[in-house]
């Protein structure tokens, strides 16, 4: 049968005398063969049509070979459509399983066709297309959608194009393109033109935007805005392709004049089918018409395919979907051929972008709320922080609880949705942990079932022992209260029976015989023998008589007992170049020595002092043989308790090849040179062990105290039990080593030693304080909970079941020792550090790095000066000292900075101006003993270099009344900070002119008078050499890795240009344009008033540089208060406004404010407020005014700094003014004139 319908398309028809004839009579033959009928009535079926019926005589018509080729198409059509339905009956009966609950669909969806030419056959297949379309639509987006509604679930709905619209076009009758073009087929004389105007007259109105007429009316074609684009179809042949009637001859040649059984019983079957249907639906509708003929009408192929589609759809929506697309790679059907526009179609057509796009946007995974938080409750770490109202809340709790990123689920109220299944995989990961965790709380509690029962009898016991324990400790005190009441009762009774004694005695009485006092005495001391009686005392007052005692400070008492001294000082001191060698096995060179504040140093050489040993004399043994002096170390800075063996092996290595031993050797001529180093080691080692030793005055509660320490016993300070941990040499021995629990014990002899338990029976190690550091370390540790004394026993890592995140590290540093100790409650760690604290400044009394008594204050011209210092010594009496000593008439406009070589202030900066009412003994020189024991350890001289105080100009409002000594201190300021990187710039031919400027000043200053008068004109290559004295050093620095000839190129650009600056400001003159920099600006106005020498550069020179940021500027940490955090931040002030800096050991600016942008300002409890108005971006006409809040103690400084500096601004504009108006009144007068 599959045959007969490929030979029947193969047979085409030519014009005849009559109706149409067969080209080739050969397909015929073959067709007529296959369904067994004979050639001659196969050609009369399909090209004579049989008229007539009924009441009337029957004839035949014949047929065009258009209209024969239609009957042809519908002959294998209709033979088509029967074996494919008998196939698919087939199928199903082979693969259908009776009384089955569910059941698996697959449906081929018809693809998108849009050909040059689009005929009846493509509407049906886009209107199919369309429906499924808006099947998809429905399922994937407006019922997700409602879904989420529903479950009032914050969604990010995704617009979409509905397509019913279009679809109500086509087939929702009774006006669409299918029913108009039904009432065309059934008007006997219905053409497609008349159908094409039809639909014209119809459609051309607004309401139908997916219907387009053609802009030629001889068109005949209309154009449908379909999903997946507009299809322009032409109207040729739809009234005989809608009807696709069958002849009574064709169906009589399949049905009864074919041998092919088959094809006669499929026939057959098909026309029984469609007349119960006919009568089904003739029944349905109440019955036929009433009256009039007309018979029954024959459904269409559009109403026909409208119904089976409107079937489908129904078992669709009434199923579960499940989509598959899949998409041709091309059109050519080759190989490795990839369309990207032939793809983007594709996926454009099958709505896949929005599937992609709401998925994208959707959470896909959704749960029953209530069965989830039942699963899933069991994760929660603590569960009676889920108790809620609703099972929603509760819900809420647990995924909070749990961590779950909130952006990743949404809880409704009946549903959880999830992004992805991921999430379900972790939960559940969780979940098979819990429960593994408590089956091993299930197990251990069956497997202690019997040891606990024997441990609660035991527990009884043990209480019945107590219980008589304490009962004997009672009776026991209670006896001690007996007997002491006793005691006390006899004493009160030998003192009323004295009393009375005494008034007999003065008693005249004569009635009082010896019987009766002694009968009345003894009824006193013995009421149970003798009765009692009335004691009867007269009340008189007497006299008392004091006896002599010894009291503790006496100079009869025992002079043992205590023992009290002042604090010794260090008086042994030498430096100088020795031959040493470290460790007896070491070899001999020549060191540099320092012995001073009890500490013995050796450095590599003078210039670096770089430290190879140190060693604490309180601690070493000398011996001296000869021209040969041996110092070796007994203990180190750490002393921790090792086993024996351990311990003997290090005592031989250390002096042999370890650094434990330092020998000085001496030639012959030198003997008497060691054995005077071997006394003053000598007399080291005997006051360090005698300053060691002593007992300082430590008061943690802040309160002083004017008693004496007793020396003979180290008291204790502090007490507790600490973890520590002391990391080792390597990352690996680090690993390796844990936190040890330790009983740690404070003296005020400046040791802190540490035991196993409180019982303090076994020393397992010890500290000297002196030498360290403190350093609090922001780290949160984990520890579980172990019941020893209510304390908390051991430090844990993280993935245990038990978890407390609490606790701190803080850690004790001493150069490249650290020793880091920890307790899981903040508390004891905030209590030790604030002992520590007070207790190392106290300490550090001992042996300061720095002197005590005097201060050095350098200044910028590299020169310094010592002034005496006390306790009481402030910043600003440093100040006033030295614009006294320097003869310097500003002096508000000077302030004091610390400076370090490393970074170490706050915010890891190198520098910091000291405020005016700080202490520099018990604050700044305490910052800097602590700070030189945490980098360099025990040593016994700290370079100079490494802290220093500098004296600057923080101001420059430029008072006229400034000396020469002023003068030059700016000048080298200046010179300073454009050196150092301060003075930044966005012009860096600004640079090469204050460079020129700079050796202007020089060469003028070192020139007599005959020579300044001569003309100055230098030539390229002659400041190579002198160039880093006036360049920024960090430019240099970046030449130091390249190669010797590019550093000589590089240098020969910086000495052309700076040549070409020298010569063109000394010597040519300056022309004012818009790219003038800011030197060439401020040499022109110097050089209008006065001649250029080198006061006026120098003036020039200070004047171009205190504009920078960073140069003679007045700098406050401070924390600038923004919207959602606070920052830290350095703030700065000069003449070139208000700028903001990122702390650290570069500073980063941040942003920085003219005093045109500055409106307002105000302090207020140590807050600075400032009110700017700015431009947010460049080139936007609109201004934003906004406030910025600083805190800092310095509030008030900087406040009366600003109005300082907007006073002189205020001026310096008032003084233009003036000066332009008088400008203007000259011109005007000359005009006159």
């Amino acid at each position: 049968l599959l045959a007969f319908v490929l030979f029947l398309g193969n047979v085409d028809f030519k014009p005849g005398k009559e109706g149409s004839d067969i080209k080739d009579m050969k397909p015929v033959e073959t067709c007529a063969e296959l369904i067994k009928v004979s050639p001659k009535q196969l050609v009369d079926a399909i090209t004579f049509r049989t008229m007539g019926g009924g009441k009337l005589s029957t004839y035949k018509v014949p047929l065009e070979p258009r209209a024969a080729s239609a009957m042809r198409n519908s002959l294998g059509m209709h033979v088509y459509s029967l074996i494919f339905d008998w196939v698919v009956q087939v199928i199903n009966e082979y693969i259908s399983v009776p009384n089955a609950h569910y059941c698996v669909g697959l449906l081929d969806i018809f693809g998108f066709e849009n050909f040059t030419l689009n005929s009846f056959p493509q509407l049906c297949i886009n209107f199919t297309n369309e429906s499924l379309h808006n099947l998809f639509i429905e399922h994937v987006f407006k019922l997700e959608q409602e879904v989420y509604v529903r479950e009032e679930v914050e969604w990010n709905f995704v617009a979409y194009e509905d397509n019913q619209p279009i679809i109500d076009l086509i087939a929702k009758r009774p006006i669409c393109i299918l029913g108009l073009l039904d009432e065309g087929c059934q008007a006997g004389s219905g053409k497609d033109s008349g159908v094409l105007e039809n639909f014209h007259t119809t459609f051309s109105v607004p309401k139908y935007k997916a219907y387009t007429k053609p802009k030629k009316s001889s068109d005949r074609t209309f154009v449908l805005s379909h999903y997946a684009g507009d299809v322009v179809y032409t109207i040729e042949g739809w009234i005989e392709k809608n009807k696709d009637e069958l002849s009574p001859d064709v169906t009589s040649l399949i049905e009864v004049h074919t041998e092919q059984s088959k094809l006669a019983e499929l026939a057959q079957a098909d026309t029984q089918k469609k007349m119960e249907a006919a009568e089904a639906a003739k029944s349905s509708k109440g019955g036929g018409r009433r009256g009039g003929g007309g018979g029954n009408r024959k459904k269409t192929v559009g109403k026909t395919f409208s119904e089976s589609l409107s079937v489908l759809m129904e078992k669709l929506r009434a199923t579960e979907h499940h989509y598959i697309r899949c998409l041709k790679p091309n059109q050519s059907l080759k190989a490795g051929d990839w369309d990207n526009e032939f793809m983007f179609k594709q996926l454009a057509y099958s709505g896949t972008l929005e599937v992609t796009q709401i998925r994208k946007a959707g959470l896909n995974v959704r749960r029953p709320l209530k069965h989830f938080y039942q699963y899933y409750k069991i994760c929660a770490d603590d569960p009676s922080a889920l108790r809620a109202g609703t099972v929603t809340k509760r819900a809420e709790l647990l995924l909070r609880q749990l961590g779950v990123d909130e952006n990743k689920y949404r809880v409704g109220k009946t549903l959880l949705f999830l992004q992805d299944y991921e999430l379900l995989d972790q939960l559940d990961k969780i979940r098979e942990l819990k429960i593994m965790e408590y089956v091993v709380i299930l197990q251990s509690s069956f497997r202690m079932a019997g040891d606990y029962h024997h441990y609660r009898q035991c527990l009884k016991a043990t209480g019945r022992l107590q219980a008589f324990c304490q009962s004997w400790e009672i009776r026991r005190a209670y006896m001690e209260v007996r007997s002491a009441a006793i005691v006390i009762i006899r004493f009160t009774r030998c003192y009323l029976a004295h009393q009375k004694l005494l008034d007999f005695r003065e008693s005249d009485d004569a009635t009082l015989t010896p019987e009766k006092k002694r009968e009345a005495l003894l009824k006193i001391l013995y009421p149970a023998k003798h009765g009692r009686g009335k004691v009867g005392l007269s009340g008189k007052r007497r006299n008392l008589r004091l006896q002599p005692v010894r009291v503790a400070g006496d100079r009869d008492a025992n002079a043992d007992e205590v023992e009290y001294m002042e604090m010794p000082k260090f008086a042994v001191h030498h430096e100088g170049w020795l031959y040493a060698k470290i460790g007896k096995m070491g070899a001999l060179e020549r060191r540099y020595v320092s012995l001073k504040q009890g500490t013995l140093t050796l450095y590599m050489d003078f210039e670096s002092q770089e430290v190879l040993v140190s060693f604490n004399m309180a601690v070493c043994t000398v011996q001296a043989s000869g021209r040969e002096v041996c110092v070796i170390r007994k203990e180190k800075l750490y002393m921790h308790k090792v086993r024996s063996l351990r311990q003997v092996y290090r005592q031989i290595k250390g002096p042999l090849w370890g650094s434990d031993a330092i020998i000085f050797q001496g030639d012959g001529e030198q003997a008497n040179v060691m054995q005077t180093w071997a006394e003053k080691l000598e007399e080291s080692v005997c006051e360090a062990k005698l300053v060691d030793s002593y007992k300082m005055q430590v008061n943690v509660d802040g309160e002083e105290s004017d008693q004496p320490v007793n020396q003979k016993q180290a008291a204790v300070i502090k007490e507790g039990y600490l973890r520590k941990k002391k990391p080792g040499n390597s990352a690996m021995q680090d690993m390796k080593r844990s936190w040890e629990r330790r009983y740690f014990v404070l003296y005020n002899d400046g040791k802190m030693r540490y035991y196993d338990s409180r019982a303090k029976t076994e020393e397992k190690g010890s500290l000297d304080l002196r030498f360290f550091s403190l350093k609090e370390i922001d780290e949160e540790l984990e520890v579980d909970e172990e019941d020893d004394g209510g304390e908390k026993q051991s430090l844990k890592v993280q993935g245990q079941f038990f978890k407390i995140m609490k606790g701190k590290q803080f850690a004790l540093l001493s150069g490249k020792h650290i020793f880091y100790m920890a307790s899981p409650e903040r508390e004891v760690c905030d209590e030790w550090i604030s002992t520590l604290h007070t207790t190392l400044s106290i300490l550090y009394q001992k042996s300061p790095l720095f002197p005590q008594d005097f201060l050095r204050i350098y200044l910028m011209d590299g020169t310094f000066t010592t002034m005496p210092m006390t306790e009481m010594t402030k910043v600003r009496d440093v100040i006033k000292f030295m614009s006294k000593k320097h003869v310097l008439n500003n002096e508000t406009e000077w302030g004091l900075l610390e400076q370090w070589d490393h970074p170490g202030i706050n915010g890891n900066m190198c520098e910091r101006k000291l405020p005016s009412d700080e202490l520099i003994l018990d604050q700044t020189i305490l910052n800097w003993e602590r700070a030189a024991r945490k980098k360099f350890g025990i040593v016994s001289v700290v370079p100079h270099s490494a802290f220093k105080l500098m004296m600057r100009k923080v101001t420059s409002l430029l008072p006229q009344a400034r000396t020469k000594k002023e003068q030059q201190l700016e000048f080298c300021q200046a010179l300073s900070d454009l050196k150092e990187g301060r003075f930044t710039s966005p012009d860096t031919s600004e640079t090469y002119d204050l460079a020129a400027l700079a050796i202007f000043k020089d060469l003028k200053d070192g020139m007599t008078e005959e020579e300044q008068e001569e003309e100055l004109i230098l030539e390229p290559g002659q400041l190579n050499q002198q160039l880093h004295h006036y360049m920024p050093n960090h430019w240099f620095k970046s030449l130091a890795n390249k190669r010797p000839h590019v550093q000589d190129q590089q240098l020969e650009v910086w000495d052309g240009k700076v040549v070409d600056a020298f010569n063109e400001l000394t010597r040519s003159e300056l022309v004012d344009s818009e790219s003038m920099s800011e030197v060439r600006r401020i040499v022109q106005s110097f050089r209008m008033e006065t001649e250029l020498n080198a006061v006026a550069a120098t003036r020039m020179f200070i004047e171009r540089v205190r504009l920078a940021p960073l140069c003679f500027s007045a700098q406050y940490i401070a924390e600038m208060w923004s919207v959602d955090k606070i920052l830290k931040v350095l703030v700065v002030i000069n003449a070139g406004g208000f700028h903001v800096y990122r702390l650290g050991a570069s500073p980063v600016l941040l942003s920085t404010f003219d005093f045109d942008t500055l409106v307002s300002w105000q302090s207020m409890n140590d807050m600075l407020i400032i009110n700017i108005i700015f431009t947010p971006t460049k080139g936007d006409p609109n201004k934003r005014r906004e406030k910025l809040r600083f805190l800092t103690r310095e509030s008030n400084h900087m406040r009366s700094l600003l109005s300082k500096y907007a006073e002189v601004v205020l001026a310096n504009l008032m003084k233009r003014m003036r000066e332009r108006e008088a400008m203007q009144r000259q011109l005007d007068d000359d005009d006159e004139l």
